[in-house]
């Protein structure tokens, strides 16, 4: 027989291997338990990508939400909302100076407009478009190596990233907990991949 911890022939009559010494009945035992485990690990186990990869994938894509933000507010002319609020909220001028129409409405309006396609509008079509598309990444997701699907692996429609997009406000608000729980659940899941039915891997190399 075989001792079945260094695989040398060994007398079969003896109970300890005469190579390495193992007691070959209880290493013999522990195998078939060993083989088990092996085979219920998970075959995607360590394909989830983890908090740290994706928080800088976060990073870089929040750069380019903010540059095209910026550009869009720009090229709507709506830069003057941002301009005013900041000048009502920290230098305290009256909105009939900031405004032509002289109203609390008007620059409240001008404000929401600029912060709503800034903050909300771009952000969306920039997640929710990309993770949507052929790549299913973000550009920062594709630095990183990072691909979205749905919990069977495929690509996500425009509908699903949509809901993962605004549950990050949820994420957001119950103390960023929805974005911590990335690091401790099963398969990396953040708040907003729950709900929304996504799953966050890497790529093959």
């Amino acid at each position: 027989m075989f001792c079945p911890k260094c695989g040398k022939e060994t007398d079969a009559s003896g109970k300890f291997c005469q190579w390495c010494g193992a007691d070959i009945d209880s290493v013999a035992a522990r195998a078939p338990v060993a083989a088990a485990a092996e085979e219920d690990e998970s075959p995607e186990d360590g394909i989830y990508a983890g908090l740290g990869r994706r928080f800088v994938a976060f990073i870089v894509d929040m750069i380019l939400v903010l540059i095209l933000g910026l550009t869009t507010v720009s090229g709507f002319g709506l830069f003057r909302g941002i301009q005013n609020a900041y000048f009502y909220g920290v230098q305290h001028i009256s909105p009939d100076q900031l405004t032509t129409e002289g109203s609390m409405g008007a620059l409240i309006g001008s404000i929401v407009a600029a912060y709503g396609i800034m903050l909300v509008i771009v952000p969306w079509l920039y997640f929710a478009g990309f993770e949507s598309a052929r790549s299913q990444a973000t550009p920062g997701k594709v630095l990183m190596r990072l691909v979205v699907t749905d919990m069977e692996g495929q690509k996500p429609t425009f509908a699903r990233t949509t809901l993962r997009f605004f549950a990050k406000f949820i994420s957001t608000l119950i103390i960023f907990l929805g974005f911590v729980m990335i690091g401790f659940t099963k398969n990396h899941q953040g708040f907003h991949d729950t709900i929304s039915g996504c799953l966050v891997l890497l790529q093959d190399e």
